[in-house]
């Protein structure tokens, strides 16, 4: 990757974004107006005015009859997260893992339910396998529970979905704002943000990152570029169209951690490395492009249309463990495994959403509609290295790669070609039908084709096409400004190719179809300045897809739930403290399957029935707490933690709980500011992920510093 040329145009860029507005301005007034670097403390409070993904349209939380989790950019900040995974350790009840088989990027587990195929961008499915960068967030916004009816297929546990930075109002003035990191394991990173009127109607804002880092784990690295230009225009009074651009590449280790020894992470220094000293190999490149035209046919009805260009890309060759080999027990060894592998994705996807306040009869009235168009096109492909070699547990001699055995190129790979279509159109109503009573109602339909490719093998050439409905009943109760409490009732489905897969035994099958039964109050207290939010919940997986006595078919005869409750304190106690608690309990299992695995541990076969899913902790959540002690100084700092979780399914491997403590303190003023932030101030040992044969480890004590400049 060319680091130099890329950063050159980025500065560019940042520059001719600004200078045009400056020139204005300054032939206006010789002074600036101040442009103020806050601090964590002094920022708006970390709780979010409005959300747009529980209704399509901007709304308060108080009108969405389901659960929310914001993390916003004023948390972002504080905490210096600087990834999507970094950002929702923020949110209970959701936990992020290293990717599953073919899968690299993001993977997450929500309410208990797998969510790698639950991510969006701006409302718009986002399902490029890539590392997400909060360089260009604002927000991010997780809807919990069930949301086909307003996102399609998938959302089981739920959503997440990333709001980009966009061009501010035409009367803000110019602004450029930078930030300079440099921490523990040589972390650096600069990142920028500057926007401003480029002439009458037009608005532009530019981020860009560039992100050079080593790692506590041996051998690691991540390189990571990405720049996201925007532009407004103001069509009149009533229509305005923006143009987004997202264009990120990395360079990084694909690296799952040290190995599993008798059902736990093997006791091991947590920076030990266990693959090929010469051979790193991992590669993302990610480019969307969007535009949203939005219009007002009148104060009461409005339109936004969205369409979205994505293209991804990932080459990596894999480093996965196999099993353990005890024959010598002073000296045991786990078997590794090699695999090129190459993925790419394309999608078009236009969504076109109307929104009508309106009277019915006399009674307030907000209905929304919509429908939505997408094809995806999903490439992958894999070539199995050969002359792997077995390496000792406790005492790893690393070698160079595995040589002439390593594949090089995809001659003779595996792999396949899919892709899918999606028709959908839905209608959702808000009547508030006597004061403070609101009923919410609304269903879509949804038609999700798909056609697989297999590349080596004719006989796997497969196609279905799925039609489902989906509905939403919610019942909200307002007693006053200051309360709102909940009934809502959500499906959604998950069809056999949602992963871009079909198999002989599951594209016979009709989607499986989930739904959740929720009660919950979204509470204010201090006069606004505090808000509690808080869900009782029942989540059911109902036809999930099981095996029978024939290995060839499956039924959609299992059953899996979540029982669960979860509670968030978020806002400012006082004018000088600011808060977030997030917990989450959640009790799953799998209540009907016929399935059964071998566990890694006894080597013996076991059913499912009765187990507890993966990566789903009983109790998990988030302190983080910053107080403003001075006009200049602030200091804070809070507790992630997890209580133990299984990472296979037949529950013979396991993650211990943790508590992870960390800090931050800030010294502020007019136009810069500085930060320094300190993770796992206790050294603890923990383990953010794991799978069946592997656990990646959690970052031992470190420090980021953080200097901030506003113009």
């Amino acid at each position: 990757m060319h680091k130099q040329p890329l950063f050159l145009a980025l500065m560019a860029a940042l520059s001719q974004a600004v200078e045009p507005a400056r020139a204005e301005d300054a032939a206006e007034s010789t002074a600036l107006p101040e442009v103020v670097v806050k601090s964590a403390a002094e920022q708006e409070e970390f709780r979010a005015g409005t959300i747009s993904s529980g209704s399509k349209f901007e709304a308060d939380p108080r009108d969405v009859p389901q659960a929310v989790s914001v993390v916003n950019n004023q948390l972002i900040e504080s905490q210096s997260s600087f990834s999507l995974r970094d950002a929702l350790k923020n949110v209970a009840g959701l936990t992020v893992a290293a990717g599953e088989g073919g899968r690299t990027g993001d993977s997450i587990t929500l309410r208990g339910f797998a969510a790698n195929s639950d991510n969006y961008l701006d409302g718009v499915k986002d399902m490029g396998q890539y590392v997400r960068d909060t360089f260009f967030i604002e927000q991010v916004e997780v809807l919990k529970g069930p949301s086909s009816m307003l996102f399609g297929r998938g959302s089981t546990g739920g959503v997440i979905n990333q709001i980009s930075r966009k061009p501010r109002r035409a009367d803000a003035p110019a602004f450029l704002e930078t930030e300079a990191s440099y921490g523990s394991f040589d972390f650096k990173r600069l990142s920028m943000d500057a926007g401003g009127p480029l002439t009458d109607g037009v608005q532009a804002r530019v981020s860009a990152v560039m992100q050079d880092a080593g790692s506590f784990r041996n051998f690691n690295f991540t390189d990571r570029q990405g720049i996201a230009p925007s532009l407004a225009f103001d069509l009149g009074a009533r229509t305005r169209l923006t143009l987004q651009g997202l264009l990120q590449e990395e360079d990084s280790v694909f690296d799952y951690g040290v190995p599993m020894y008798r059902g736990r992470p093997a006791d091991v220094p947590v920076e030990q490395f266990y693959g090929y000293t010469d051979d790193r190999l991992q590669k993302y490149e990610t480019r969307i492009g969007t535009a949203i035209l939005s219009h007002k046919f009148s104060d009461s009805f409005s339109l936004r249309n969205t369409l979205r260009l994505g293209d991804y890309s990932r080459l990596y060759r894999t480093h996965l463990f196999g099993a353990v080999n005890e024959t010598d027990p002073a000296n045991p060894t786990v078997g590794r495994s090699q695999a090129l592998r190459r993925g790419s994705q394309e999608s078009l996807i236009n969504t076109t959403d109307f929104q009508l306040k309106a009277p019915l009869g006399k009674l307030p009235n907000t209905l929304v509609f919509g429908v939505e168009a997408g094809r995806e096109d999903f490439s992958y492909r894999a070539s199995d290295s050969s002359g792997t070699s077995p390496i000792s547990i406790f005492n790893p001699q690393l070698t160079p790669s595995v040589g002439a055995g390593r594949a090089n190129d995809f001659a003779g790979a595996k792999g396949r070609d899919v892709e899918t279509t999606t028709l959908g159109a839905y209608v959702m109503d808000q009547l508030e039908f006597v004061p403070g009573w609101k009923a919410v109602a609304g269903i879509r339909y949804d038609s999700f084709k798909a056609e697989q490719d297999d590349v080596s093998n004719d006989a796997n050439d497969r196609s279905r096409t799925d039609r489902m409905w989906s509905p939403r009943l919610g019942l909200i109760w307002q007693p006053g400004d200051t309360q709102s409490y909940y009934l809502s009732y959500g499906e959604s489905f998950n069809p056999s190719a949602e992963g871009y897969s079909l198999s002989a035994t599951s594209q016979p099958l009709d989607p499986e179809e989930n739904r959740n039964f929720e009660i919950g109050a979204k509470l204010d207290f201090l006069d606004g300045r505090l808000g509690l939010d808080t869900a009782l919940f029942r989540l059911e997986k109902n036809k999930a897809r099981t095996n029978t006595d024939d290995p060839t078919v499956q039924v959609l005869a299992g059953q899996q739930h979540t029982n669960g409750f979860e509670l968030e304190l978020t806002g400012r106690p006082t004018t000088r403290w600011n808060l977030r608690l997030a917990y989450a309990f959640l009790d799953a299992r799998v209540d009907e399957s016929n399935n059964t695995a071998v566990g890694s541990v006894s080597d013996v076969s076991q059913p499912l029935e009765g187990k507890v899913p993966v990566n789903v902790p009983k109790h998990s959540g988030a302190l983080w707490s910053v107080f403003q002690a001075t006009p200049h100084w602030s200091l804070g700092g809070g507790v992630f933690f997890a209580s133990s979780r299984y990472t296979d399914s037949v529950n013979e491997v396991k993650l211990p709980g943790y508590a992870r403590w960390d800090a931050v303190l800030s010294y502020t003023q007019p136009r810069w500011a500085l930060q320094l932030n300190a993770y796992n101030l206790f050294d603890t040992v923990y383990y953010e992920s794991g799978q069946v044969r592997s656990a990646l480890p959690g970052t031992p004590r470190s420090v980021l510093g953080t200097l901030r400049l506003a113009f």
